[in-house]
């Protein structure tokens, strides 16, 4: 894996984590507009909970891509420095 794949791979990781804190907050503010207990209420609730089911891998899969990424360079260094003498 390069290093154009790996830069590619955390913009998306952000661009998912910015689109799915954005659908939160306006998903908030509609809930708080409407009547409690109502449809779109409930709809709205549980579309935040979806919301919070699925940005809480976040943490996760960014702390094994980051390990991932630390094996990459550490091996690679080794790789290198063999490879030299």
């Amino acid at each position: 894996m390069d290093m154009d794949r790996i830069r590619d791979l955390i913009i998306g990781f952000v661009l998912v984590a910015l689109i799915g804190a954005s659908a939160a907050i306006a998903l908030d503010a509609f809930q708080s507009d409407v009547t409690s207990d109502g449809y779109a209420y409930n709809i709205s609730g549980n579309g935040l909970v979806g919301i919070d089911n699925t940005t809480s891998y976040f943490g996760t899969a960014g702390t094994i891509a980051g390990v991932a990424l630390l094996l990459t360079i550490v091996i690679g260094a080794f790789y290198f420095i063999s490879k030299r003498q």
